[in-house]
């Protein structure tokens, strides 16, 4: 993901999670902001030791004093709060969970499903060192995700580990996380660093050190962790789709449902709720109406491997000059972009489904010389970034 300029959108945090006693409630506030974003969602959560500055670094991430921290010793978050920012191509999702291991605060393990579920980077903050203490909260996270249950079918998208010391007062090497998940220490820790190892493969895992803020290699620190997990905030998927906000909405609602009810949750069950019915069942409507049946008959299986987005060239019915640009949907006539900015400068008409999506939400495929939105091709098979 990478940063967009949006001067109009004011970044704030909401509640997403909160509880009444020990029942989870989702907040409608947090939901409503979700649920207002078109995709692709990034979502990036911030987890680890209760009071270890994870506030502090989510606020860094999303803007300053967008979370709210202090130095109290009793939990500033409970639940989860969320903070959307606009990141190209489509938004960064910004998680602040509460502490897991702190004293004086109750931890949920809906929390931790949430962000095992939903995060494609995952920040685990511990304070002042690498401790035992930090790796062993680590292991119970990853151990709590076995309330999410593949049922023979379905998986968890790969997701991104960085493990921060927050206000770091030791000297670490680059390899201070592969040393740690080495060591051997009896066969219970042995196990927890086998579980952290295959949860977050070497090449998903990063050790990061953040020093106070009132020393001089703050800013460099900051810099190269921030760079690190924009890079890291992939959109999240649901098998090759792109979800959009509605769909994280869903998701987030039935995961609420199948703990309170079932105690674990599904991952067939979340992809047939999410895809079946929050997809493919509204768009067989669109394909029917848009007549896309006709259009599939002209392409063979082979035929769409060649499928690829890119540039078409072609003389404009408008303007008439010879540039880029694609087909109209409705008359099948070629239209160079300029034009199309004059033409619809916000939304364009989707090819394959017939609706209408933000210019960002869709590219230009080569063959049809038609411009299709992002969820199509994807569910197409067609590489929305080839």
């Amino acid at each position: 993901a990478e940063p967009a300029n949006d001067a109009e959108l004011e970044v704030s945090s909401v509640p997403l999670l909160k509880f009444s006693g020990d029942l989870a409630v989702l907040s409608a506030e947090g939901l409503a902001v979700i649920e207002k974003l078109p995709g692709p969602v990034c979502p990036v959560a911030f987890v680890g030791d209760g009071r270890s500055g994870k506030s502090y670094l989510a606020s860094k991430l999303a803007g300053d004093s967008i979370f709210k921290d202090d130095d109290s010793d009793v939990a500033v978050t409970e639940g989860i709060d969320v903070a959307a920012l606009p990141c190209h191509p489509g938004h960064i999702l910004v998680l602040d969970c509460e502490g897991g291991n702190n004293a004086l605060s109750k931890s949920h393990s809906i929390v931790t499903v949430i962000g095992a579920l939903f995060a494609t980077a995952l920040v685990f903050v511990t304070d002042g060192k690498a401790s035992e203490a930090a790796v062993e909260a680590l292991g119970r996270m990853l151990e709590e995700r076995s309330l999410i249950k593949a049922d023979g079918t379905g998986s968890l998208q790969a997701q991104s580990l960085f493990f921060v010391v927050n206000q770091n007062r030791l000297r670490y090497g680059d390899d201070a996380l592969e040393k740690i998940l080495a060591a051997d220490h009896g066969e219970e820790r042995r196990e927890l660093r086998s579980l952290i190892s295959s949860a977050y493969p070497q090449d998903r895992r990063q050790f990061c050190t953040i020093p106070p803020d009132n020393k001089g290699e703050f800013d460099d620190k900051w810099k190269n962790l921030h760079e690190a997990i924009l890079a890291a905030a992939v959109p999240l998927k649901m098998g090759k789709l792109w979800m959009t906000g509605p769909q994280v909405v869903q998701m987030l609602k039935r995961v609420e449902e199948e703990l309170r009810t079932r105690g674990k949750v599904s991952l067939p069950s979340l992809h047939r709720h999410v895809i079946l019915d929050g997809w493919l069942k509204p768009k067989v409507g669109q394909v029917l109406q848009s007549r896309m049946d006709k259009l599939l008959e002209n392409f063979a299986e082979e035929e769409f491997a060649t499928h690829k987005v890119g540039s078409v060239e072609g003389k404009c019915q408008d303007c008439e000059a010879t540039s880029t640009g694609w087909l109209d949907p409705d008359v099948e006539e070629f239209f160079c972009q300029d034009c199309w900015r004059k033409f619809s400068p916000k939304v364009l008409k989707c090819c394959f489904c017939g609706g209408f999506h933000p210019w960002m939400r869709g590219r230009v495929e080569k063959v049809t010389k038609m411009w299709h939105c992002i969820d199509c091709l994807m569910q197409l098979g067609i590489p929305a970034d080839s």
